[in-house]
């Protein structure tokens, strides 16, 4: 399980990271570093898979495994596609669509984390949807 958290964690940073960056981008500012995010775009992206495969292995639902690991392929080709695609005024909506999809890959990263606690029993009632016993 150590190994899942330090790989949640990166995923988490890189995600965070990325994001930071991109707003950066997208203000116009801080052209130079574009490189910086593709390297840790693909740190990030190798995470998520090693997530996927790490929440595999904890029994986690392989559909959500499987949607997470083809999403990264998503995420990947399309962030280095990204400055190919609708040149020009409407590149926006390229920078954008690479952005949401940056966020629901952060978001598949936590659903494998809840799945995985879910599998190993560790996770607090709550956070599986019960609710919390009551205390008298």
């Amino acid at each position: 399980m150590k190994t899942f958290g330090i790989t949640r964690g990166l995923v988490g940073i890189t995600g965070l990271f990325q994001l930071v960056l991109g707003v950066l981008f997208w203000t116009g500012h801080a052209r130079s570093l574009v490189s910086v995010h593709m390297t840790v775009g693909l740190v990030f992206i190798l995470s998520l898979w090693v997530l996927a495969g790490l929440s595999a292995r904890a029994h986690a639902p392989i559909g959500l495994v499987v949607t997470t690991f083809v999403w990264g392929v998503v995420v990947l080709v399309f962030g280095m596609m990204q400055s190919r695609l609708v040149l020009g005024h409407n590149h926006w909506v390229v920078q954008a669509t690479h952005l949401l999809t940056a966020i629901i890959a952060m978001a598949l990263g936590g659903r494998l984390q809840m799945a995985v606690r879910r599998a190993s029993g560790s996770a607090p009632p709550a956070a599986m949807g019960h609710p919390a016993p009551a205390r008298h």
